[in-house]
């Protein structure tokens, strides 16, 4: 694994290796990430917060004052495995860490907002991924879209500023040409105040960079948010006179249609998939 050369971050990652496990790591984290997977076994600190334990384990971290950072914490993000076919295949691929890594890229060079990435690692015994964590820096005071949606602190006056922010963000991430495929509500966080927000965006693994962004791939990755209210606020901003939203709104219906259609075939699919363990 090598850095790019013409990274977007504020330092450069350095080379990592320990043992099967390579990868690149913020200069002066590269100590304290030796003890990480250690400590992935160990029971986490009750005062720091676990976001998901499977299949991925997500959860965060305190980094000592004594290496001078300026975060007091990271987000470690270690990937498993949905089913055996995916591991299979993983000989064949990047690793999943490495793929958010260099989708965070992407994103922070077109000036995006995304938590900095600090550390990408992987282990792989002949081909197969055995271990893969990407490590974030963590981003304080933050909450999702799908929490504001179920508190709206700021009523409807609020929620058309965050609709119209999001947005934004999402119609120039398609212009850049990323395809998110996962961009769900929970995977949008929000930080500040009314007047004042920002977005970010995680969970960049499956994304994909596409040489152009046709309306009905930006209509998949906007059906996926489920947005219900405010909607034909939030098509109507990210069209802003370059697309037509009633066009837009009728691809991610029949998106949304789809996708409720293979919900239900894979439920009556469950029992013999989890036979096969797939």
């Amino acid at each position: 694994m090598t850095s790019s050369t013409h990274s977007p971050l504020p330092y450069t990652l350095q080379p990592f290796h320990a043992g099967r496990v390579h990868g690149l790591v913020h200069p002066q984290l590269a100590t304290f990430v030796e003890a990480l997977r250690a400590s992935e076994q160990q029971t986490a600190s009750p005062e720091l917060p676990v976001y998901r334990q499977y299949p991925n384990r997500v959860y965060e971290v305190r980094v000592p004052a004594a290496l001078g950072l300026p975060w007091p914490g990271l987000v470690v993000k270690r990937f498993g495995w949905r089913g055996v076919q995916h591991y299979l295949a993983s000989p064949l691929k990047r690793s999943r860490a490495m793929k958010a890594y260099r989708t965070a890229c992407h994103l922070l060079r077109h000036g995006l907002r995304t938590p900095l990435p600090v550390g990408v690692f992987a282990e792989r015994r002949w081909g197969f991924v055995q271990y893969n964590a990407y490590v974030t820096a963590a981003v304080p005071e933050v909450i999702t879209l799908q929490q504001y949606y179920a508190t709206l602190p700021e009523g409807p006056a609020g929620l058309a500023e965050v609709l119209q922010l999001v947005a934004d963000y999402t119609r120039r991430m398609h212009d850049s040409g990323l395809w998110h495929r996962d961009l769900v509500t929970s995977n949008v966080l929000l930080t500040g105040t009314a007047g004042q927000r920002q977005v970010y965006l995680v969970d960049l693994n499956r994304a994909r960079q596409l040489p152009t962004m046709p309306l009905c791939v930006r209509a998949m990755d906007l059906a996926r948010m489920g947005l219900q209210e405010g909607l034909g606020h939030f098509v109507a901003a990210y069209s802003t006179g370059r697309f037509s939203t009633t066009r837009l709104l009728w691809l991610m219906h029949l998106y949304g249609r789809w996708r409720t259609w293979r919900w239900r075939i894979r439920q009556v699919l469950r029992p013999l998939r989890a036979r096969l363990r797939l």
